[in-house]
């Protein structure tokens, strides 16, 4: 056996080369190179602490050396500081020249006792007697090299079956090689390697795991804080958006009617931004906002026909449909400036009149295509125009600055001047027979016209004195031509009743708070309100149905100058004003009104009765008023349409509602059940059930076939089964209810069927559990407020039970058990009794009626905190009921006024309103919102 001899190393290394590698790896690179570097991880990592790279230094040619010129004697200055020689035995090793040059260096300078064996491939065989391999089966190591090194059996290691299967670090066979090296390297036992090296698995597991679950914590609360962070900032931005949008709300509110259309777009933004309370409440009484109509130049004057029609006196003329919902399409009509218009009582013929006394007759029939039939003079050329009249018996006057004519319009075609006019006539009435001149110092004159067109003077009477100013619009006839009205300097207007021209009667002077002069009147169609028009651009409308005691109404106040015309569509809902100075002369004003208020109903239905308005279930259909009961289709885009009236009890009326399917209409008591399939033809389904009483009050159950009614204080809550609709049946009584059965929304069942709520005797609730043909058992009770209770109603989702009390309070509660009710929130905005209480069907929008004339909304997604979203503009109810359309489109309020429906539909109103109003402009977008960039919310 050769023994390993120390020698010098060439390259001027040291004589005595410290020992820095632990082993050194001789390999074959074409056949056990990826065995070898897994081996070298493999013993590296054993028995490792975590904190070290590693545990024992290795030297493998891939690994230590660089690209070098001389290749051996790197290789060699390896073997010189390496205190192990490991070979990876294989057939490819044992013929590589560089093995075996490695190997020959070694036995030459190191013992053969600190050369390793692991067996990766080929033969290995040791043949004992011979004290030697037996190179004739060995084909593993280099004979010439290996030959005689050994004098008894080297242990060497099996690796082979690294070969053939992915192992890891835990694998038991290759923690048991491993340890096979390691022990002679750093001369520990096997097992206490193994040991070791387990444990400190362990060790360094629990401390990964240790590590991971720090680092998993860390980020945790990283993500944690992150979503926080995000949480905090999107909470920030959204109070933004909020204060944003209530800024844009309060910012419209203050210019709705000096600058409606740039109100308007501001109000779509305030939505835009965040839906809150006072959006959402601003988009439902938006309908009271005025109409702007633009005219060409300047406008002198505006009428309407009795076809709903515009025409605008401008400096052409132009005719125009003014429906809600679109920005109106008009018509010019002639070449020359228009200083008045008016209609016949038709609404077929227009005649316009012009600065130069011209006076043109057009046929409107259709009004998309007006036809001019005649242009005639009414003066001698040095008056222009300044009112006209045309009267049903085909008479046209034309007033001028000091007389004017009367002309025969019979034959359109073909009109001729019948008489002249006196000096400074003011006013004639629409049938033609009376004419009002000034004659100066508050003295008016009064003429009758007879039919051959002659004058005669009937009446002098003393009105408040014109002034300089034009005063051709200061005075007008009721269209029935019983009422004169008449402004002037001061803030008195003076009527009278002329139905005796000879013999006026003056009713009670109206005082409109002007300080510089009435300078417009006019009367509705049905003479029931008077709207006057001042100097300082306020329009003031008063209700004059009882002439002995007007009643002052709503103030609009939009124009920045005098009012010089007033005009009231057809059906009185809406009054067209005027501006009269240059810099109010581009627009005509359309304000919503019902009767003597502003309103922001978009109509009003003329309905009797105060019964509580139902609609079926599709929407399609509206019961209302009572007194009778009226059907009306309102599911289309279109007005609504009376469908068919159905017969009342007496003349006290009766209420009504629909069943869930919405074709059976429930009304009376006994009740009475009506087909309403066909809805123009009603088809009573219970001819011989006799009409001996009213009910003032129904419900019907949600789920079940059951109908609670209320006859009138004093009077038993009956609940009737309705299975059979040709025979409605009395199920039980559940006991009188006293004064707090005065109201008409007084009972309730809860969205699942299961409760009905009533007012006790004392003024609180009784909650009834009811189920299909059984008698109904009282299951709790709710205590009485500082009122008694009046209005109810339940959420359509949830059993939360909304009460109204004749005090104007209303109070939340939570009914889920109903014998330990609790009480949620309340609010105390309504300062009289609480008359009708109705749930939108989306559950956070509820409507309330009271006795102090408001018809509120609420935001009540939050029981406890009732906000109030709006009070609507829309005149006096009282009492008043309410109801939502189950489709969430329409709330309809039913009161003495007759019956007028509202707007709720959000997507609906913002169409409507970005319709309405032209985009707004860059710079209004920089003044209201300066820090975003501009993005018009109608583009």
């Amino acid at each position: 056996m050769r023994r390993g001899r120390s020698k010098a190393r060439d390259g001027g290394r040291a004589e005595t080369p410290a020992l820095a590698y632990d082993a050194f790896i001789s390999y074959s690179h074409a056949w056990d190179r990826d065995i070898a570097k897994a081996f070298q991880s493999a013993l590296q990592g054993f028995d490792r602490p975590w904190y070290r790279p590693r545990s024992l230094r290795l030297f493998r040619d891939e690994t230590n050396l660089a690209a070098s010129p001389h290749l051996w004697r790197e290789i060699e200055w390896g073997l010189s500081r390496s205190r192990w020689l490991v070979v990876m035995a294989s057939p490819s090793a044992a013929t590589s020249p560089w093995v075996r040059r490695e190997i020959r260096w070694w036995l030459d300078h190191r013992s053969a006792d600190t050369l390793l064996i692991g067996w990766t491939d080929g033969t290995l065989c040791w043949d004992p007697e011979q004290a030697s391999f037996d190179w004739s089966r060995t084909d593993a190591l280099p004979r010439e090299e290996m030959e005689r090194v050994h004098e008894q059996e080297p242990r060497w290691v099996d690796l082979r079956w690294l070969r053939t299967l992915e192992q890891t670090g835990s694998d038991p066979r290759l923690i048991e090689c491993v340890a096979e090296f390691v022990a002679p390297l750093t001369g520990k036992s096997k097992d206490e390697l193994i040991g070791d090296h387990v444990r400190q698995r362990r060790r360094t597991r629990r401390w990964v795991q240790g590590t991971v679950a720090v680092l998993v914590t860390l980020l945790l609360l990283a993500v944690a804080g992150g979503i926080t962070a995000y949480n905090q900032r999107n909470n920030a931005r959204a109070q933004t958006l909020v204060a944003q949008s209530r800024q844009l709300v309060a910012e419209a509110s203050s210019i709705r009617d000096s600058q409606p259309d740039l109100a308007r777009q501001l109000m779509v933004q305030a939505y835009r931004l965040a839906p809150t309370a006072e959006a959402v409440g601003a988009l439902v009484d938006s309908y009271a906002m005025p109409r702007v109509v633009h005219g060409r130049g300047p406008v002198r004057a505006a009428a309407y026909s009795s076809r709903g029609l515009l025409a605008v006196a401008d400096d052409g003329g132009r005719l125009l449909d003014p429906a809600r919902g679109t920005r109106p399409t008009a018509v010019d009509l002639v070449e020359s400036p228009v200083t008045a218009v008016a209609f016949s009582p038709d609404g077929r013929l227009l005649a316009l009149g012009g600065a130069d006394g011209r006076v043109w007759l057009l046929d409107v029939t259709d009004g998309s295509r007006p036809r001019t039939l005649a242009v005639s003079s009414a003066t001698d050329g040095h008056a222009g125009i300044v009112a006209l009249v045309l009267t049903s018996g085909g008479r046209l006057i034309a007033m001028t600055e000091r007389g004017g004519a009367v002309l025969d319009v019979r034959d359109p075609k073909r009109p001729r001047t019948l008489t002249p006019l006196p000096d400074y006539v003011i006013a004639a009435s629409p049938k033609g027979d009376l004419v009002a001149t000034d004659v100066g110092g508050g003295r008016l004159r009064l003429w009758t016209l007879s039919g051959n067109a002659r004058l005669r003077l009937v009446a002098t009477l003393t009105a408040p004195p014109a002034g300089t100013f034009d005063y051709s619009h200061r005075a007008a006839f009721s269209l029935n031509g019983q009422m004169l009205a008449v402004g002037g300097d001061g803030s008195r207007v003076t009527w009278w009743d002329v139905t005796d021209p000879a013999h006026p009667v003056a009713r009670p002077e109206l005082y409109a708070q002007s300080r510089l002069g009435i300078q417009a009147v006019a009367f509705s169609a049905d003479a029931t309100t008077l709207a006057t028009g001042d100097s300082e651009g306020t329009v003031a409308l008063w209700d004059v149905s009882d002439p002995l005691r007007p009643r002052a109404g709503a103030r609009l106040s939009g124009h920045t100058t005098r009012v010089s015309m007033l005009s009231f569509s057809p059906d009185g809902h809406t009054v067209a004003s005027v501006g009269g100075d240059s810099s109010d002369t581009g627009a005509v004003r359309l304000w919503a009104v019902s009767g003597s208020e502003r309103t922001s109903a978009f109509t009003t239905l003329p309905t009797a009765g105060i019964f509580p308005p139902a609609f079926s279930a599709d929407s399609r259909l509206l019961a209302a008023g009572g007194e009778p009961t009226t059907v009306w289709q309102v599911g289309d885009t279109r007005a609504p349409r009376l469908m068919a009236t159905l017969e009342s009890y007496n003349a006290g009326g009766q209420a009504s509602v629909f069943d869930t399917g919405g074709r059976t209409l429930f009304s009376g008591l006994p009740v009475r059940a009506w087909n309403l399939t066909d809805p123009a033809n009603p088809r009573n389904l219970t001819p011989r059930t006799p009409r001996t009483g009213h009910a003032q009050s129904l419900s019907v159950n949600p789920a079940l076939p059951l109908l609670v009614a209320v006859a009138g204080p004093g009077e038993a809550v009956q609940l009737w089964d309705i299975s059979r609709r040709t025979n409605p049946s009395l199920l039980a009584t559940l006991g009188t209810l006293g004064d707090a059965a005065r109201a008409r929304q007084v009972v309730a069942f809860s969205p699942d069927g299961e409760l009905l709520a009533a007012p006790t005797r004392g003024g609180g609730v009784r909650l009834w559990r009811v189920a299909r043909q059984a008698r109904p058992r009282s299951v709790g009770d709710l205590p009485a407020a500082r009122g008694k209770t009046t209005a109810m109603a339940f959420s359509p989702h949830r059993r939360i039970l909304f009460v109204g009390t004749e005090t104007g309070e209303i109070i939340s509660w939570d009914v889920s058990r109903p014998g330990r009710p609790v009480r949620k929130g309340t609010s105390a905005r309504h300062t009289a009794a609480i008359d009708g209480f109705a749930f939108h069907p989306g559950g956070d929008l509820a409507a309330t009626a009271g006795q102090d004339s408001r018809i509120r909304l609420w935001d009540v997604s939050a029981p406890e905190r009732p906000v109030e979203v709006a009070s609507l503009s829309g005149g006096l109810y009282l009492p008043a009921t309410v109801d939502f359309s189950p489709d969430g489109r329409l709330l309809a309020v039913g009161g003495h006024r007759g019956l007028r429906l509202w707007s709720v539909d959000r997507a609906g109103i913002l169409q409507r309103l970005c319709a309405e109003s032209p985009r707004i402009t860059p710079d209004q977008w920089t003044q209201y919102l300066p820090d975003q960039p501009y993005d018009p919310p109608c583009a």
